[in-house]
This record gives C-alpha cells, sequence and structure tokens, in this order.
C-alpha cells in the first residue's frame, strides 16, 4: 500500500470526513499542474570585504585566501532586479567595499577552477557553477545550501558535493578542509543530522538525523582518496587523527545498521527530507556506498584499525548488503520502494559516481531503467521532479535533472548528458544562477543559487572534459 497522508482540515471538508485519509497519488492529483512559486533573487554577490582582507591578498597574492573556513568580514546579499550592477565575470556588487580585492580573489578562483565546454552556453555554465559554489562556500564558517533563511545551513549532503567539486578543480587543501569539518559535524555514533547552523555543530530544528549523511561523507573521502588529496602517510594530503576516528566511527555505523535480519538499514530520511517508515532505496543505496568507500579507505589505510571495521569484514558486508538490495528493490524494478512508490532519484544513487564501476556492470538492469526513470519523472519544461510520485504541480527540480546529467555522462551517454546540462544553462537566472526549481513556463523559482545543482553540474563537465 502506498503511504497515506492526512489532510488539512480545509480540503478535508471539501472531500468529506469519509476522505480523512487518501492515497499520495490522489494528494498530487488535486495540486495545480502550473504551479507558480516566486523567485526569491536572482542570486547572490559579494557586497562587502574588509580592509585586512586587501591587506593579505597585497602581501600573498589572492589565491593565498582561497581556502576554508571563515573570513570575518566578508558579506553577500542578494541580487535584485534593482540592485547595483555586478562587475563583470564575478559575484561581486559594482558598490561593494573592496570591490577590487574580492574582483582580483574571484579571478584567481576561476583561472585555477575553470575548464573549457563543448558550447559556449557549457562554458558559461561552468563558470557560473564556480561562481555559485563560491558565493555559497567562500569565507564562511561552513557551506551553505543557499542564501535564503530557511536553506541557510549546512547539509552534509550537499556539502560533500561542493568538496568533491572543489578537489576536481585543483582546490585539495580547500577540499579537505571541509571534509574535516564534515568530520567535526558528526555525531557520536557516526552519524549526522540532516542539516547544521554553519560553523556549529548544532541541528536548526528537531527534524531526525538522515542516515544517508555517513554516505555522502565517506563518499566525498573516499573520492578525495582517489584523486590523490588524502592519503595515509605523511604528505600534506595526510589524514588528520579527527578525519580518521570520524572515517571509522561512520564506517562502524553502516556495518552495524545492515547486522540485520534483512541485511539493509532501517527506514530513515532521504533527499526528500520527510519522515518515513519504510525503506527507501536512496537509503539503501547509500548505505552501501558507505560500505564500499569504507572498504577502500580502509584498504589505502585511512581508518583506525578497529575491530569490525577491517577491509576483509568491510568487502564481505559489501556484498551481502549489495546481494540484499539487489533482492530486495530489484523485483520492483528500483522504484523509492521496495514495493511501488514510482522512480526517484535513489535509482541514480545507484550508478557511478556513486556506486563503482564494477557494480554497474555486474547490476545492467539498474541502468537499464534510467531512460524510463527520467521519462516517468519528467516535468513539462523539461527537467524533473524529484520523483514520479512527488506532487503534480509542474515544477522541475534543479539538483535532480543534473543527478540525471551525471549519470548519463559516468554511463557514457555523452549527448543525453550534454542535453541536460544545456537545459541548466539555458534556464539560469537572469544573473547567471542555478535556482532550486523551474516553473512549467521555463521560469526560475524559490532559491538561486544551490550549490547542490551547481557542484553536480560541475562535476558533470569535469567527466565529459577527462
Amino acid at each position: 500500500m502506498r503511504r497515506r497522508a492526512l489532510l488539512g482540515g480545509g480540503l478535508l471538508a471539501a472531500l468529506g470526513a469519509s476522505a480523512l485519509y487518501v492515497e499520495r497519488d490522489s494528494i498530487a492529483g488535486l495540486f495545480p499542474h502550473d504551479a507558480h512559486e516566486d523567485l526569491y533573487s536572482l542570486g547572490v554577490a559579494f557586497s562587502s570585504a574588509p580592509d585586512s582582507l586587501a591587506s593579505e591578498v597585497q602581501a600573498h597574492g589572492a589565491a593565498s585566501v582561497l581556502h576554508a573556513g571563515n573570513i570575518p568580514g566578508v558579506e553577500r546579499t542578494f541580487v535584485q532586479p534593482d540592485s547595483p550592477p555586478i562587475i563583470a565575470g564575478t559575484r561581486t556588487l559594482s558598490t561593494a567595499h573592496g570591490a577590487e580585492t574580492l574582483t582580483a580573489i574571484t579571478q584567481a578562483f576561476l583561472e585555477k577552477a575553470s575548464r573549457p565546454a563543448p558550447t559556449p552556453a557549457l562554458t558559461s555554465l561552468d563558470r557560473s557553477a564556480l561562481l555559485d559554489i563560491f558565493t555559497l562556500t567562500w569565507a564562511l564558517p561552513s557551506p551553505i545550501a543557499a542564501l535564503s533563511p530557511n536553506w541557510r545551513y549546512t547539509w552534509p549532503r550537499d556539502t560533500a558535493h561542493v568538496i568533491v567539486a572543489l578537489a576536481e578543480r585543483g582546490f585539495d587543501d580547500w577540499a579537505l578542509g571541509l571534509l574535516e569539518h564534515l568530520a567535526r559535524l558528526q555525531r557520536p555514533d557516526g552519524t549526522f543530522e540532516a542539516r547544521y547552523r554553519p560553523g556549529t555543530t548544532r541541528a536548526p530544528d528537531a527534524r531526525s538525523p538522515q542516515f544517508d549523511g555517513i554516505g555522502w561523507f565517506l563518499w566525498a573521502a573516499a573520492t578525495l582518496a582517489r584523486l590523490g588529496v588524502l592519503a595515509s602517510d605523511a604528505s600534506p594530503a595526510s589524514s588528520s587523527p579527527t578525519l580518521k576516528r570520524a572515517l571509522t566511527r561512520s564506517a562502524r555505523a553502516a556495518v552495524d545498521a545492515t547486522t540485520t535480519a534483512s541485511g539493509l538499514p532501517k527506514p530513515s530520511p532521504d533527499y526528500w527530507e520527510v519522515p518515513e517508515r519504510r525503506l527507501t532505496l536512496a537509503t539503501a543505496a547509500m548505505t552501501l556506498n558507505a560500505l564500499e568507500s569504507a572498504a577502500q579507505l580502509s584498504q589505502l589505510e585511512l581508518l583506525e584499525g578497529e575491530a569490525g571495521v577491517g577491509t576483509e569484514t568491510l568487502e564481505r558486508r559489501v556484498q551481502e548488503t549489495e546481494r540484499a538490495l539487489m533482492e530486495t528493490f530489484g523485483p520492483g524494478a528500483f522504484h523509492r520502494y521496495a514495493r511501488g512508490g514510482g522512480f526517484d532519484a535513489g535509482l541514480l544513487m545507484l550508478l557511478p559516481p556513486y556506486q563503482t564501476q564494477e557494480f554497474a556492470e555486474r547490476n545492467p538492469a539498474i541502468a537499464g531503467h534510467i531512460d524510463e526513470a527520467f521519462e516517468a519523472m519528467q516535468r513539462p519544461a523539461g527537467g524533473v521532479a524529484p520523483g514520479a510520485r512527488w506532487k503534480r504541480d509542474g515544477i522541475s527540480w534543479t539538483p535532480q535533472t543534473a543527478m540525471f546529467a551525471q549519470a548519463y555522462a559516468r554511463l557514457g551517454e555523452r549527448e543525453r548528458a550534454l542535453e541536460l546540462l544545456e537545459w541548466l544553462a539555458a534556464h539560469r537566472t537572469s544573473a547567471g544562477a542555478i535556482s532550486e526549481k523551474i516553473l512549467a513556463d521555463g521560469s526560475p523559482a524559490a532559491v538561486a543559487p544551490l550549490s547542490w545543482p551547481a557542484a553536480l553540474a560541475l562535476s558533470t563537465l569535469e567527466a565529459l572534459h577527462s
């Protein structure tokens, strides 16, 4: 049976008391197919920098300040239609105090990070996605999802993607610093809150922790290890004791969670960020990812030598969890739940880069569903909703659309990946930012920029470039 939802009073009265509970599909049909949502801002721009930053740049160069951590006095603001002009090639207001310094720092960032792209539109997307991440990460205590109040938090998932994107563009120390920041946020049991107040270990509300956080954390670490950013020796990339302990705790959490009769973890909220009574494919996929990533890190001696999380134990648990996942979700074509729920982005979490190429080759049926999933999740403007059973409001979401682009790129479907990247490029705000949502008529909506789709776009372009 599909999950049921309790209706609000006004809608309940219209439907009658006998309709106290209705199926999710029935609720979806009640939403307008071309819902409107405001665009909160055209983007985000720097509005001020302290004089001390100018002195540091003059003394050591602009690149010297491109690192993780807070820089007091750097301020940013929303870009609105009546805002002062933005300096070309930057996200700095022309009226900003310290505009020259901020421009020099931005140029240093772009000179190192930019990559050539197959088309002018994608070259523009590459630069604007870099600027999106830059304005939401640099000089802050920790990366934020967006500047708008309800998004001005640090999500482990979003931060993991920013870490990977920065590492892929050559910012090793910055990426490693952000990974170590995630390690400091970790709960004692190795798991993570759904989100945090920037620069603190505190959640902003009472929502439940998300078990998939261990997967995002370990995946980011394993990716940095593969890129040579994280190492077990005495090099500059060596793992700190704090990071090593945190990685080991998350590995232990993944092992403990799969020491069950089913071989799979218990239900937990996932990227939909709603309470769950049934295990979702996304949570199962990121748990498998956590185990595989932990096994890779153990092989590289990046975990502490703790009983129960050695390489052999982890590799055996990877095999057992993979078998349990395939047996549980495979018969239902890898829908959100083992029995129904429609396709969602959990399918994409069973594909590279979240799973290994070897896993994809062993289980070709997963990739065989990607076109079907895209069609089921597609919305009028050309992007996708978070899932096929998401409310039918006609709104496309850029994070899940970008995830499809990334999956297609990793599967060798270059033209399909390029098509979706071109779609993202064409639906940016007039300031060049990637918004969270795209309305049925193609208009950007909600927050802009959003760090998750920006990081996904960069990693997809990097994969195509490589």
